[in-house]
C-alpha cells in the first residue's frame, strides 16, 4: 500500500519520512500508523523483478527494494535520489 504523511514525521522501518513524503507498506502495518497517513493507493506494491536492472525500476520498485535491503532512504523521493542512495549504500558494502 502506498501512503503519504500527514502532518507529523511517521518512521516506518528505520526511516523518518516528513510531511508530505510517500512510502510503501505492508497493509497489516498500516493499523499502527493509519491517524498520520492519507492511502494513496491500497493494493500492495509489487516486489522488485530480481533480474530487472536497478536503473530500469519504477520508484515503487526502488523503494521496496531498499526496504529489503534496509537501506534508509532519507528524505529521497525522486528516483534519481533514491537510486544515488541505493549505488552509495552498495557501494559502502
Amino acid at each position: 500500500m502506498l501512503v503519504e504523511v500527514k502532518e507529523i514525521q511517521v518512521r516506518h522501518n528505520g526511516t523518518l519520512y516528513e510531511k508530505g513524503a510517500s512510502f510503501s507498506l505492508p497493509a497489516n502495518q498500516y493499523e499502527r500508523i493509519k491517524a498520520h497517513v492519507i492511502v494513496l493507493d491500497e493494493e500492495d506494491e509489487p516486489a522488485a523483478d530480481p533480474d530487472k536492472d536497478i536503473d530500469e525500476m519504477t520508484v515503487p520498485e526502488l523503494r521496496a527494494h531498499a526496504e529489503k535491503l534496509r537501506i534508509d532512504l532519507g528524505e529521497a523521493t525522486k528516483k534519481d535520489d533514491i537510486l544515488e542512495k541505493i549505488k552509495a549504500a552498495a557501494a559502502a558494502n
